[in-house]
């Protein structure tokens, strides 16, 4: 019985945590939600293949490092040097699979904070229901519970923040024209998410030496979950500037109309907006205005790349479609 009660709440202190925090990340995500499906695939990616992949190469990378011997030097070695690095370049690939080969979804410094989050909370998910539980058979209930409060919510958003570093990175190379951007910048967000890692694992494998190690550890992680969140709200900003100045001509050529422009750029406009139709109008028509405001900001995302990188006859094709899908769109809710 106290097996079965064991795993309940171990999955439950990872699970639950995570939920919250990934709603979170997701709501700071305003002006165009990533795909669900999408979202999903990469969280999961973190959850299951990522842990894999890290465990393995861990295993492996262990025999080595087991020949320091058991003290506390190996144990920094492995966990400030090993493991930082194999756990991120794990879940960097994902990044770079979406990067490469989803690149209509990753429009920008926010989607690729957004996706290094959702990697990173779950691998931190999975890695935390494993630390319970060989903490709650090894130590018992109270151990258990110092590990819940650290790991679920003092270091709860660790992974999450070292991996959006990365994400960020990628999308700042998104947009940019510069050769050093787009090479050069990546592999320095990787780095930097692994410096970050390291530097709380070697924090943490110091504590039984002294508290000031721990010390540093936490103010350098909530120090930059704190600058990741500033970043957060101002690329939602400068989203919102995306959108005012591309949906400009679209009015003045009958793509959208004032009233639609007005609720585009305004992210709470938009939130009532769809309320007021889900109350009176009913589901379809709350569907129509969520499709009409991603279309319109999907449009003005694709004319600002367009407009930042030179882009191509790809790019010009794909903006001709949204403006004949919004048109149709928009055709579509006035007959209704």
């Amino acid at each position: 019985m106290e097996i079965i009660l064991g795993v309940f709440f171990s999955l439950l202190a990872g699970v639950v945590p995570t939920a919250i925090y990934t709603i979170v990340v997701w709501w700071f995500d305003r002006y165009e939600k990533e795909p669900l499906w999408l979202l999903t695939v990469t969280f999961l990616w973190g959850a299951i293949p990522a842990i894999i992949l890290s465990l393995i190469a861990e295993l492996i990378l262990g025999v080595p490092v087991s020949a320091l011997g058991e003290g506390l030097f190996a144990e920094v070695v492995e966990s400030g040097g090993v493991a930082p690095v194999i756990e991120e370049v794990a879940k960097a690939m994902a990044l770079l699979g979406l990067f490469v080969f989803l690149r209509r979804e990753f429009d920008s410094i926010l989607d690729g904070i957004i996706y290094g989050a959702l990697v990173g909370f779950g691998f931190a998910m999975t890695e935390n229901v494993l630390y319970f539980l060989s903490c709650l058979f090894a130590e018992g209930w109270v151990e258990w519970g110092m590990v819940v409060f650290l790991r679920a919510i003092v270091f709860g958003l660790n992974h999450a923040f070292f991996t959006s570093l990365t994400g960020a990175a990628l999308g700042f190379a998104r947009h940019s024209r510069a050769a050093w951007g787009k090479w050069l910048v990546p592999p320095f967000g990787l780095s930097l998410a692994i410096a970050f890692h390291a530097i709380h694992n070697i924090g943490t494998s110091l504590a039984e030496l002294s508290c000031l190690p721990v010390l540093f550890s936490l103010f350098t992680d909530w120090g930059g979950v704190l600058t990741v969140l500033v970043i957060i709200l101002l690329a939602a900003q400068q989203e919102k500037k995306w959108i005012t100045l591309e949906l400009k001509e679209e009015v003045a050529s009958g793509v959208l109309s004032p009233a639609d422009y007005a609720l585009t750029v305004s992210y709470r406009q938009r939130f009532l907006a769809r309320w007021e139709a889900l109350l009176g109008q009913g589901w379809r028509r709350w569907r129509q205005l969520g499709r009409l405001f991603h279309l319109a900001t999907e449009l003005a995302f694709k004319k600002y790349q367009l407009r930042m990188t030179g882009g191509g006859e790809e790019a010009k094709v794909a903006i001709a479609r949204l403006r004949d899908q919004i048109v149709a769109l928009r055709g579509e809710m006035d007959y209704c």
